[in-house]
């Protein structure tokens, strides 16, 4: 009788473990949380990069808004836009927060100058906070100043000579009075600010002196017939985005506005 030939068994294997032991995933998450600290200050300053150039080509468009306005209305400059002279609708821009009084601010003569539906944004996108502006506004029922841009006012002097660089609506006497302010009385535009940027809040990053907040459209770049001086927001790693009277922008420090010789145009 013939023997049956014997099959071999299939050799089993035995596999190790694929899964990842504690050591080896705590390793893996420290090595995580090392590449996540590297990276995420590279993501915040290129965050805030983005959100100053934002800002900076906010304040080429209005300065745009601005020359257009001066090439219609016979190369004078809109109006002034403070709280102490009260709303005129000469304003360069129409900021009271009562729009069943004041006409509201897509309205604003700097806006409507500027053709097509491309609109120049008011506000940088640095400046996300209103409750410094709540708690310190006036009570002239004017509301807060919702806007991060001002525009350079150094008013009247006590013989009524208008400084520039806005034009002055001036009705205290009871009679409208206006004390434009020409083009042409701006010496060395490039080097005159005509449009500041102002902090919104007082946090030290925004603030200089903690005391500082933007209240209306007016910049008072020098204390002036017993105003304060308005000082430029430090928002920008230290710097204001400001537009100057020839059109171009650039960041300054805040101690930059404080020189009349930058934004006085008559210097």
């Amino acid at each position: 009788m013939k023997k049956e030939r014997e099959i071999p068994r299939r050799r089993e294997f035995s596999f190790p473990s694929t899964g990842f032991t504690l050591i080896e995933l705590l390793v893996v998450i420290a090595i995580i949380a090392i590449l996540a600290a590297l990276l995420l200050p590279a993501l915040s300053s290129a965050k805030k990069r983005a959100q100053q150039a934002q800002c900076i080509n906010n304040q080429k468009q209005l300065a745009l808004g601005m020359q257009m306005y001066l090439g219609d209305n016979g190369d004078t400059f809109p109006g002034i836009a403070s709280r102490h002279y009260g709303y005129q609708p000469e304003d360069w821009i129409y900021w009271r927060t009562n729009t069943s009084l004041y006409p509201t601010f897509d309205k604003s003569p700097i806006l409507t100058s500027i053709p097509g539906l491309q609109k120049p944004g008011l506000r940088c996108p640095m400046d996300t906070s209103d409750a410094d502006r709540i708690a310190n506004v006036m009570n002239d029922g004017y509301g807060i100043y919702p806007f991060s841009y001002s525009f350079t006012g150094y008013g009247l002097d006590p013989n009524s000579q208008n400084f520039g660089m806005s034009t002055v609506v001036d009705t205290s006497s009871g009679t409208t009075v206006k004390y434009v302010f020409k083009e042409g009385g701006v010496r060395n535009p490039s080097s005159k600010i005509m449009l500041a940027e102002e902090p919104g809040s007082l946090s030290s990053y925004d603030s200089p002196d903690g005391n500082a907040l933007i209240s209306d459209g007016r910049w008072i770049p020098a204390p002036i017939n017993g105003f304060t001086a308005d000082l430029l927001t430090v928002r920008h790693s230290g710097k204001a985005d400001v537009a100057f009277a020839d059109g171009h922008v650039l960041p300054v420090t805040w101690e930059f506005g404080n020189d009349p010789i930058n934004s006085e145009p008559d210097l």
